[in-house]
Protein backbone atom coordinates (compact mmCIF):
# COMPACT_ATOMS: atom_id res chain seq x y z
CA UNK A 1 0.00 0.00 0.00
CA UNK A 2 3.09 2.47 0.84
CA UNK A 3 4.05 1.49 -2.09
CA UNK A 4 1.42 2.31 -4.19
CA UNK A 5 1.00 5.59 -2.48
CA UNK A 6 4.53 6.26 -3.08
CA UNK A 7 4.09 5.60 -7.34
CA UNK A 8 0.66 7.77 -7.60
CA UNK A 9 2.62 10.77 -5.53
CA UNK A 10 5.25 10.86 -8.35
CA UNK A 11 3.70 9.50 -11.48
CA UNK A 12 2.16 12.53 -13.30
CA UNK A 13 0.41 12.65 -16.93
CA UNK A 14 -3.04 11.61 -18.05
CA UNK A 15 -4.88 8.29 -16.75
CA UNK A 16 -5.78 5.82 -19.39
CA UNK A 17 -9.25 5.68 -21.04
CA UNK A 18 -10.65 8.16 -23.33
CA UNK A 19 -11.64 10.54 -20.90
CA UNK A 20 -7.95 12.26 -20.49
CA UNK A 21 -8.29 12.68 -16.64
CA UNK A 22 -5.16 14.46 -15.45
CA UNK A 23 -3.15 12.95 -12.41
CA UNK A 24 -3.47 15.20 -9.56
CA UNK A 25 -1.89 13.49 -6.52
CA UNK A 26 1.89 14.65 -7.74
CA UNK A 27 0.94 17.97 -7.98
CA UNK A 28 -0.90 18.25 -4.60
CA UNK A 29 2.20 16.25 -3.21
CA UNK A 30 4.67 19.06 -4.73
CA UNK A 31 2.11 21.83 -3.08
CA UNK A 32 2.24 20.31 0.45
CA UNK A 33 5.84 19.71 0.45
CA UNK A 34 6.51 23.63 -0.45
CA UNK A 35 3.87 24.64 2.05
CA UNK A 36 5.59 22.08 5.08
CA UNK A 37 8.99 23.47 3.95
CA UNK A 38 7.88 27.05 4.38
CA UNK A 39 5.87 26.13 7.50
CA UNK A 40 3.30 28.01 6.75
CA UNK A 41 0.98 25.72 8.48
CA UNK A 42 0.30 22.45 9.19
CA UNK A 43 -0.88 19.92 6.25
CA UNK A 44 -1.01 16.80 7.55
CA UNK A 45 -5.05 16.01 6.58
CA UNK A 46 -4.36 17.20 3.36
CA UNK A 47 -1.67 14.67 2.99
CA UNK A 48 -4.37 12.03 3.80
CA UNK A 49 -6.19 13.11 0.89
CA UNK A 50 -3.35 12.88 -1.70
CA UNK A 51 -2.56 9.77 -0.16
CA UNK A 52 -6.03 8.65 -0.82
CA UNK A 53 -6.02 9.89 -4.47
CA UNK A 54 -2.30 8.29 -5.39
CA UNK A 55 -3.76 5.04 -4.20
CA UNK A 56 -6.94 5.83 -6.83
CA UNK A 57 -5.01 7.47 -9.68
CA UNK A 58 -2.58 4.12 -9.59
CA UNK A 59 -5.16 1.34 -9.56
CA UNK A 60 -7.04 3.75 -13.03
CA UNK A 61 -3.32 3.84 -14.27
CA UNK A 62 -3.35 -0.53 -14.21
CA UNK A 63 -0.64 0.36 -11.61
CA UNK A 64 -0.33 -1.97 -8.09
CA UNK A 65 -3.99 -2.15 -7.81
CA UNK A 66 -5.52 -2.03 -3.89
CA UNK A 67 -8.65 -3.55 -2.97
CA UNK A 68 -8.69 -2.26 0.68
CA UNK A 69 -12.39 -3.72 0.94
CA UNK A 70 -12.63 -2.95 -2.47
CA UNK A 71 -11.73 -1.29 -5.69
CA UNK A 72 -14.22 1.78 -5.44
CA UNK A 73 -13.03 2.65 -1.76
CA UNK A 74 -9.40 1.73 -2.16
CA UNK A 75 -7.98 5.06 -1.42
CA UNK A 76 -9.38 5.24 2.03
CA UNK A 77 -7.40 2.31 4.57
CA UNK A 78 -4.28 2.84 2.86
CA UNK A 79 -4.06 6.86 3.06
CA UNK A 80 -5.86 6.30 6.65
CA UNK A 81 -2.71 3.80 7.75
CA UNK A 82 -0.22 6.16 6.44
CA UNK A 83 -1.42 8.89 7.88
CA UNK A 84 -1.70 7.57 11.18
CA UNK A 85 1.69 6.24 10.70
CA UNK A 86 3.27 10.05 10.08
CA UNK A 87 1.26 11.36 13.10
CA UNK A 88 1.62 8.68 15.42
CA UNK A 89 5.12 8.12 16.07
CA UNK A 90 5.11 3.98 16.85
CA UNK A 91 8.21 2.67 18.25
CA UNK A 92 7.55 -0.22 15.71
CA UNK A 93 5.73 0.70 12.29
CA UNK A 94 5.23 -2.69 11.08
CA UNK A 95 3.94 -4.16 13.66
CA UNK A 96 1.29 -1.12 13.37
CA UNK A 97 0.23 -1.52 9.92
CA UNK A 98 0.16 -5.31 10.52
CA UNK A 99 -2.18 -4.20 13.81
CA UNK A 100 -4.06 -1.89 11.92
CA UNK A 101 -4.84 -4.06 8.72
CA UNK A 102 -5.82 -6.81 11.68
CA UNK A 103 -8.35 -4.34 13.23
CA UNK A 104 -9.57 -2.94 9.94
CA UNK A 105 -10.01 -6.89 8.80
CA UNK A 106 -11.93 -7.66 11.74
CA UNK A 107 -14.59 -5.05 10.97
CA UNK A 108 -14.71 -5.51 7.03
CA UNK A 109 -15.59 -9.04 8.26
CA UNK A 110 -18.49 -7.95 10.60
CA UNK A 111 -20.01 -5.24 8.01
CA UNK A 112 -19.76 -8.18 4.97
CA UNK A 113 -21.23 -10.86 7.51
CA UNK A 114 -24.04 -8.39 8.85
CA UNK A 115 -24.80 -5.80 5.87
CA UNK A 116 -22.54 -5.56 2.65
CA UNK A 117 -18.97 -3.63 1.74
CA UNK A 118 -19.71 -4.36 -2.18
CA UNK A 119 -21.13 -1.15 -4.28
CA UNK A 120 -23.05 -3.41 -6.28
CA UNK A 121 -25.14 -4.13 -3.11
CA UNK A 122 -25.18 -1.22 -1.19
CA UNK A 123 -23.81 1.33 -3.44
CA UNK A 124 -21.20 3.34 -3.19
CA UNK A 125 -21.96 5.11 0.11
CA UNK A 126 -22.44 1.74 1.06
CA UNK A 127 -18.31 0.37 0.02
CA UNK A 128 -16.69 4.16 1.00
CA UNK A 129 -18.87 4.06 4.26
CA UNK A 130 -17.54 0.28 5.18
CA UNK A 131 -13.67 1.84 3.96
CA UNK A 132 -13.78 4.62 6.36
CA UNK A 133 -15.62 2.47 9.15
CA UNK A 134 -12.89 -0.61 8.83
CA UNK A 135 -10.31 2.68 8.95
CA UNK A 136 -11.06 4.57 11.90
CA UNK A 137 -11.35 0.98 14.26
CA UNK A 138 -7.90 0.85 12.96
CA UNK A 139 -6.56 4.37 13.69
CA UNK A 140 -7.83 3.96 16.83
CA UNK A 141 -6.56 0.91 17.77
CA UNK A 142 -2.93 2.26 16.65
CA UNK A 143 -3.96 5.38 19.23
CA UNK A 144 -4.18 2.59 21.95
CA UNK A 145 -8.44 2.73 22.65
CA UNK A 146 -10.20 0.13 24.45
CA UNK A 147 -12.07 -2.51 22.41
CA UNK A 148 -15.18 -0.27 23.12
CA UNK A 149 -13.79 2.71 21.32
CA UNK A 150 -12.87 0.90 18.41
CA UNK A 151 -16.21 -0.25 18.42
CA UNK A 152 -17.73 3.46 18.41
CA UNK A 153 -14.66 4.64 15.73
CA UNK A 154 -16.14 1.89 13.23
CA UNK A 155 -19.83 2.65 13.87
Amino acid sequence: MDDCIDAGLSSTGILPGGLRVPRRAAAMADNLRALDAAAERDCSLEWLQAYAIAVNEENAAGGRVVTAPTNGAAGIIPAVMRHALDVIRVPDPDRAREEFLLVAAVMGGLIKSNASISGAEAGCQGEVGSAASMAAAGFVHLLGGINEQIENAAE
